[in-house]
C-alpha cells in the first residue's frame, strides 16, 4: 500500500510540475507599426482596447492581452509603435485571427485597427518565462 501511495504522490508532483511548465509558455505576436496620418496614439489605444474586448468575448478560454509599446530611446521615428499580443496557446491565436476575419463586428474592429495604424511586419513567437 505504501508503494502505491508513493507512486501516486510522485506522479502527482510530476503532473503539477509539467502543468507549471506549460503554464509558463504563451504565444506572442509582435507587430511593427506607424500611426496613420490624421490619427493619434489615442486612436490606436481605442481601437486596440476594442479588439482586446472583442477577442476575449469571442474566443473560448480567452486570456488574451495586448500591449502598445512606444519608443523611449533608440529609433524615435515619429508615430512608430509596436503591438505585442499575448495568447495562452496557438489555438487561441488562430481563433482570435478568425474572429476578426469573419463577421461584421470582427471585420469592423479590424478596419478600425487598420485606420489607426499601418503595420509593416509581424511575427509569431513562443514565449517562455525564464
Amino acid at each position: 500500500m505504501k508503494v502505491i501511495l508513493e507512486k501516486v504522490l510522485v506522479l502527482s508532483v510530476l503532473l503539477l510540475l509539467g502543468g507549471a511548465a506549460i503554464a509558463d509558455t504563451t504565444v506572442r505576436v509582435v507587430y511593427i507599426c506607424t500611426i496613420n496620418e490624421g490619427k493619434s496614439i489615442d486612436d490606436v489605444r481605442a481601437a486596440n482596447s476594442a479588439w482586446v474586448k472583442f477577442v476575449n468575448a469571442n474566443v473560448a478560454g480567452a486570456g488574451i492581452s495586448s500591449t502598445i509599446l512606444t519608443p523611449i530611446v533608440g529609433d524615435l521615428t515619429a508615430g512608430r509603435f509596436i503591438y505585442t499580443d499575448s495568447y495562452p496557446n496557438v489555438e487561441s491565436w488562430s481563433a482570435a485571427t478568425a474572429s476578426t476575419e469573419n463577421g461584421k463586428e470582427g471585420m469592423a474592429i479590424q478596419a478600425a485597427l487598420e485606420a489607426a495604424g499601418t503595420c509593416a511586419s509581424n511575427s509569431l513567437y513562443n514565449a517562455e518565462v525564464s
